[in-house]
């Protein structure tokens, strides 16, 4: 996707991206969008992984603006949430990802407590899919599936704060138990000791013995997937705030100085840090969106230990943003709906490369709130 420079300030693309989720709410109806097409996403039912991001986007929006608008049409979306957890529709790991900013954030913005029992029944779904032997939570299909009963994903340290809060929320530890065990477990097989991370690995799911790591978006087996690295440092920055353990926090820490050291010298990402000539090299700006918020919850973590990496960190997660600001993003009124251009969904799939995506789009509108002066924390500790 062809793009231009803009020198454009965090507040003036806050806003630009305000009133492109607003023209965005009469063009999806009651559709969700999907993967970009060109300026213009592709639109379907409640029924993908990706879908709560758009939902996520509208609690944002509402949160900065405080117009009723937002909030109502992101209310509206509860009930096809309900209907698809009720229905069975593509239950994984993301279960995480889809019922955190749809019924966590309308129970946490609103007092809703309809969305909160339905935030907890989608917690217990979640905590079904663990594997006892292993010690993991299975990624995709059903649960003891033939092919995948034995995978799990570096993206699951982003679904895993959900187990938390319904631990929270209910006094039951047991959710909070799985989920400290599933990150212990990524944290032994998928990352690495350059801390450079693996996207999948697969156990016998049987014995929990480990077989081996294997790519799925990255480019090979060995190589360095640039968005599932972001994913652990956001990841293990939140399970460290929930659960003050040392371990988690170095996690993060480890995993964000590797990905700071990948990049290359315009600090613009592409979609895997470790590329032959001949592969494609194609960008990943959600994973600099992902990993920018995962330096700021890391900062923030730090800076409530009185650590004077906090203000590393904090730098390292504006610059990230400002690196986006100057060289991807898209100007005003020029008919586009997407937020963050040349963000790569699977790279493995032409047109699903240098497009736009849901998580990119929520992951650089979320950093922009947070940088802008408005905290709200979807992931993290109730508020309420």
């Amino acid at each position: 996707m062809e793009h231009q420079s803009f020198n454009l300030t965090r507040e003036q693309a806050l806003q630009i991206c305000i009133e492109r989720i607003r023209a965005n709410v009469a063009q999806f109806g009651d559709k969700f969008p999907y993967v970009g097409q060109g300026a213009t996403y592709r639109l379907g039912p409640n029924n993908h992984w990706m879908t709560s991001f758009w939902t996520g986007e509208l609690w944002l929006a509402y949160i900065v603006t405080q117009d009723a608008f937002f909030k109502q049409q992101a209310a509206s979306h509860l009930r096809s949430f309900r209907k698809r957890l009720a229905d069975h529709i593509d239950i994984s790991h993301d279960l995480g990802f889809l019922y955190t900013l749809s019924a966590r954030a309308q129970w946490q913005v609103t007092g809703d407590e309809a969305a909160r029992q339905l935030a907890l029944a989608a917690a217990e779904r979640l905590a079904e899919r663990f594997n006892e032997a292993g010690g993991y939570i299975q990624a995709w299909r059903d649960i003891g599936d033939a092919e995948e009963g034995g995978r799990f994903i570096v993206d699951c340290m982003m679904n895993i704060p959900l187990l938390y809060w319904a631990a929270e929320q209910t006094g039951q530890m047991r959710y909070a138990e799985v989920a400290n065990r599933h990150a212990q477990t990524t944290l032994t097989y998928i990352v690495r000791e350059d801390f450079s991370t693996a996207h999948t690995f697969f156990m016998n799911p049987q014995t929990g013995e480990p077989v081996g790591s294997k790519t799925h978006q990255g480019f090979a087996d060995d190589s360095l997937w640039a968005r599932g690295q972001a994913w652990a440092i956001y990841g293990f920055a939140i399970a460290a705030d929930w659960t003050a353990n040392a371990t988690f926090e170095a996690a993060s820490r480890q995993i964000a100085d590797r990905y700071l050291a990948e990049l290359s010298e315009d600090g613009m990402p592409l979609w895997d840090f470790r590329l032959t000539p001949d592969a494609p090299h194609s960008l990943d700006t959600s994973a600099n969106a992902i990993a920018a918020m995962g330096l700021w919850r890391l900062s923030q973590h730090l800076s409530e230990k009185g650590s004077p990496q906090a203000d590393v960190y904090r730098e390292a997660a504006l610059r990230l943003i400002d690196v986006l600001l100057r060289g991807a993003f898209l100007a005003k009124d020029d008919g586009t709906q997407g937020l963050l251009p040349n963000s790569t969904y699977n790279a493995h799939i032409p047109e699903y490369t240098e497009i736009f995506t849901l998580f990119g789009d929520y992951f650089f509108l979320e950093a922009l709130v947070h940088m802008t002066g408005t905290e709200i924390d979807f992931w993290g500790k109730s508020v309420r």
